[in-house]
């Protein structure tokens, strides 16, 4: 009995230190999301709202697992719902040159797709991201793999398989699909030195819906940042996609979008951009007889950002949106929107 009290001792003390250090790991950030639309055909929707609130817990298991929970509260229709946006378990040092995640997460494709609301450059999402990532985005249940090719120039090539139950935005359980949601994601990266760095990837996605609904996405997305110092003197994002959409006994659906986002700073707080936006229905017909109607949806979106520190940053936008159908009559919308981000805690880094 006095030889097994002092290693009971030791035992809990060992396990107290472990908890103690895991603890100390575990690093804290939570982002208030605040937006206020203003609708010139005076929407309901015209008030200040929290359009989401984030509260995210990351950091390493052990010296080769690291772990990463985020949760978010969206208003929808006066009422806060929290759900799970990501909850993985990921490792970049198990195989050399190389990182995968387990768990729930934002698909590894494009570029606004891998990053919350609250980091975008921008306001609202351009409708190439709407249709075809959901306004938020998609995240899912499943697996991916990156590596880093061992060659000259820089390749990473990302895959991903995930469930696929669900796409997009769904408080449901969904349905089997008859072919989970699977991507591809390879991207280059190119260093000019002090006159930046540009990062471009090619996209693919693929799914089949549990109705037999085909999608299959194509993509190429563009990244070129100047940095001085910490300051991000300009800016160039861009993404182009492809979607094509087949259900069983209906026609093709073909649909292109894309979007160009260029920002310079005007100091070290003041960012100005202008987005621009474009969209069409390729499938598009009249009704009456069944022939091609011409379509294009654009959009031109400037944007003031005022960063007062990188923990808190104000916007404004104003969007100028119209949609043009052949032998129709145009479509104008028109609104201005304000917001208010800010970050408690460590707000994990991104790449690039």
């Amino acid at each position: 009995m006095k030889r097994f009290i002092p290693g009971f001792l030791i035992l809990i003390s060992g396990y107290s230190a472990m908890a103690q250090n895991l603890l100390q790991n575990i690093q804290t950030a939570a982002a208030i999301d605040i937006v206020a639309p203003f609708d010139f055909e005076q929407s309901e929707d015209n008030k200040l709202d929290i359009r989401a609130v984030e509260l995210a817990f990351f950091g390493p298991l052990d010296p080769t697992f690291d772990a990463n929970l985020n949760a978010a509260a969206h208003n929808e229709e006066g009422e806060f719902v929290f759900e799970v946006h990501e909850a993985y378990v990921s490792s970049n040092k198990l195989i050399p040159s190389s990182r995968f995640k387990l768990g729930k997460f934002f698909l590894g494709v494009g570029r606004l797709n891998q990053f919350h609301q609250h980091d975008w450059a921008f306001v609202s999402a351009p409708r190439v991201q709407r249709e075809f990532f959901d306004e938020e985005g998609v995240a899912d249940t499943g697996a991916e793999f990156s590596t880093l090719l061992p060659t000259d120039s820089y390749w990473d090539i990302t895959l991903g398989v995930t469930n696929g139950y669900t796409y997009g935005h769904a408080h449901d359980a969904g349905e089997k699909p008859h072919v989970p949601t699977h991507y591809l994601h390879p991207v280059n990266f190119v260093d000019f030195g002090e006159t930046g760095a540009l990062q471009w990837g090619m996209n693919y996605l693929g799914r089949t819906d549990g109705q037999g609904v085909q999608t299959q996405l194509y993509g190429l997305d563009f990244v070129f940042k100047k940095m001085e110092g910490k300051l991000l003197r300009f800016l160039l994002q861009s993404e182009i996609w492809y979607r094509n959409l087949k259900a069983p006994e209906a026609d093709r659906q073909e649909e292109v979008g894309a979007y160009i986002f260029p920002q310079m700073s005007l100091n070290e707080r003041l960012f100005l951009g202008l987005r621009v936006d474009l969209f069409s229905e390729l499938s598009r017909t009249f009704q009456s007889d069944g022939s091609k109607q011409d379509n294009l949806e654009y959009g031109l979106v400037p944007t003031l950002t005022y960063r007062h520190s990188e923990f808190t940053w104000f916007r404004v936008a104003y969007t100028y949106d119209v949609q043009t159908y052949k032998g129709e009559s145009d479509d104008l919308n028109q609104r201005i929107e304000f917001q208010l981000v800010s970050i408690l805690g460590a707000h994990p880094a991104h790449s690039f």
